[in-house]
């Protein structure tokens, strides 16, 4: 039990330690996409998915695939500080956590995104379902399987000219 701990907390001082070489500002983004995947972890237990949709952006929308330099720079900013905090959150922050977190923080920024919703099946042939967050060509959120889903539905983040 005592190396299990010992272990356990070598692992919390090396993430630490990661932590305290980045900038302010990255360290910023890091402590809000953490804040914002609790809020949305939370907010996904608890109310309805109707709700929460209402939220997304506009359904069925696009975003240009096309964004300039700068703005995809700052959405790939966005989209490691997510995949990379989402590792050490004490709750599960699965795809639509990282999703909705992403797309969140980039209204914020001004930036359009567009948030997926796909399903597929898996060995079993059970119904899976999967998000995932793009920025022009750039996949931020939900990369790795993004390409074994199809699209049932999108949402449009277009900076704050939602229908």
């Amino acid at each position: 039990m005592s190396q299990e701990r010992g272990g356990a907390y070598k692992r919390v001082r090396q993430r630490l330690r990661t932590v305290s070489r980045l900038s302010w500002k990255m360290r910023l983004l890091v402590a809000i996409a953490f804040t914002l995947m609790g809020v949305f972890r939370f907010a996904i237990l608890f109310i309805p998915f109707r709700h929460l949709a209402r939220t997304m952006g506009r359904r069925n929308g696009n975003t240009p695939v096309s964004v300039e330099r700068h703005t995809l720079m700052k959405a790939a900013k966005i989209g490691w500080a997510i995949e990379r905090t989402s590792r050490f959150t004490p709750w599960e922050s699965k795809c639509l956590v990282k999703a909705l977190a992403g797309q969140t923080l980039l209204r914020v920024l001004r930036v359009p995104t567009t948030l997926y919703l796909g399903v597929s099946k898996d060995e079993s042939n059970k119904m899976i379902a999967h998000a995932w967050l793009r920025c022009g060509e750039l996949i931020l959120t939900g990369a790795n399987e993004a390409s074994m889903f199809r699209p049932v539905a999108q949402f449009a983040s277009l900076a704050g000219k939602e229908a």
